[in-house]
């Protein structure tokens, strides 16, 4: 990993087949280079690599959600930049409620 690379992680509420549904959207769309798991944006001279871990589930008595843990590795962002991807990016997966 670069000197100058920032990593997100999070543990997130949904299968791995939720998630890749919704990742083009959460990356507006931009080209990814896909490896199992691993999917690649490249912008230039700047680049985010989203990982998920194993597909488990959280319980909740007998109530059972998804869960997947996902990892952010930004690469050559500026603070403005992370945070205008992560945005967009929690944006596309905040389930709805009230």
């Amino acid at each position: 990993m670069s000197q100058d690379a920032h990593v997100v992680r999070k543990e997130m509420g949904y299968t791995h087949k939720e998630f890749i549904r919704l990742l083009p959207r959460a990356v507006d769309g931009a080209d990814m280079a896909v490896t199992g798991n691993r999917f690649e944006v490249a912008d230039g001279e700047r680049s985010l690599c989203i990982e998920l871990g194993e597909e488990g589930e959280r319980r909740i008595a007998s109530f059972r959600l998804p869960m997947t843990p996902v990892s952010l590795t930004f690469t050559g962002y500026d603070k403005a930049g992370i945070e205008a991807v992560l945005d967009r990016f929690w944006r596309t997966y905040q389930k709805g409620g009230g």
